[in-house]
């Protein structure tokens, strides 16, 4: 071979090289999109505020204790650690990556959720560093449902409505003109309670945003787990009941005369819950077949978070202090859980 053509070669194996090279570092720069199925946080989390959110071993959380900045702890309670001075809420986390609502706190409106206080979306890493602004304006529920973000979009024309962010392109799309709230994300599917049609049981497919019914009924909190949908029966007093998905056929879990049942939080097998009205109000436990109805506390309270160990809950007229109850195994009485603030 000639001299000439060994250079020839040489030269076009080290640009192929370098031009693979450059693709491979320009592309890992890039954002993966999501499985289809991701998810960030359970449905009942989310439906309670998205306060705390399990990932990992980890607990990350607003602590009501520091302004409800974000902060991280393991998952029995211990090494809690301040990750950034965001007031957050809605948390979400995939794919190491922490989504939220900042929250713009005041000590008068400490723990609530939205009620004109909650405004932009924001991401970062897990150590809530490099954080970016996804959407900056007014918001309410965000849920990480496969490669898009759902949240609710405000602005001073159409005031509320329901957008999707693609997070790897970032390109936003509108969704419904209603707010719908998007907690529930169970395979690949958005369930929610329509207040655009009666309350009904209705479902979003992410791929074309296609709103089809799923179920005729007054729901409330409607949420999917599995071969069931949870949500409070309005028709029937308020009662928490589920549907099956197969048989379409309705269980009632808990319901009595003159109290409601106002809200609740599905883990697992465990169902807690709010009961309103003249029988015993406060908080119960139950497995999530209706059984096994445990009273945990009287009160008025909010706030509803569970994790793998541990179920925490506010006071609604005190909600800088922070309860624990264990999630599964032997009931015991709530224990008050401060977080130190740290400088």
């Amino acid at each position: 071979m000639k001299r000439s053509t060994k250079f020839i070669l040489t030269g076009i194996i080290v640009l192929a090289a370098i031009i693979c090279a450059g693709i491979y570092y320009g592309n890992s720069g890039k954002a993966k999109p999501n499985s289809i199925d991701a998810t960030g946080n359970t449905a009942g989390n989310l439906l309670n505020g998205g306060l705390f959110c399990e990932y990992n071993g980890k607990i990350y959380f607003a602590n009501p204790y520091d302004h409800n900045y974000l902060y991280v702890m393991d998952s029995d309670c211990s090494n809690a650690r301040m990750l950034n001075s965001d007031s957050v809420a809605y948390l979400n986390i995939y794919n190491d990556k922490i989504y939220y609502v900042k929250n713009n706190f005041s000590d008068e409106t400490i723990g609530t959720i939205f009620r004109s206080q909650l405004f932009g979306v924001f991401e970062s890493d897990l150590n809530g560093e490099n954080t970016e602004k996804l959407y900056g304006d007014l918001s309410g529920t965000i849920s990480l449902c496969g490669n898009y973000l759902y949240y609710q979009h405000y602005d001073d024309k159409t005031a509320l409505t329901l957008h999707k962010l693609q997070l790897d392109t970032k390109k936003d799309t509108l969704v419904s003109q209603t707010p719908h709230n998007p907690s529930s994300v169970d395979n690949a599917r958005i369930y929610f309670s329509n207040t655009d049609n009666k309350n009904v049981i209705s479902c979003i497919d992410p791929t074309t945003d296609y709103i089809s019914t799923f179920y005729e009924a007054n729901s409330y909190m409607a949420s999917s787990n599995g071969n069931y949908v949870y949500y409070i029966d309005i028709a029937k007093d308020y009662s928490l009941v589920r549907l099956n998905k197969s048989t379409k056929t309705i269980e009632l879990l808990y319901g009595k005369k003159n109290s409601k049942v106002i809200n609740y939080n599905l883990y697992g097998n465990k169902i807690f819950f709010q009961l309103e009205g003249d029988d015993n109000p406060g908080l119960y436990r139950m497995n999530s077949d209706g059984t096994q109805v445990e009273y945990i506390a009287t009160g008025n309270l909010t706030n509803i978070h569970c994790t793998s160990q541990y179920t925490f809950f506010q006071y609604y007229d005190n909600q800088g202090v922070l309860y624990r109850i264990p999630t599964t195994g032997a009931m015991s009485y709530p224990e008050e859980i401060r977080i130190q603030k740290q400088e």
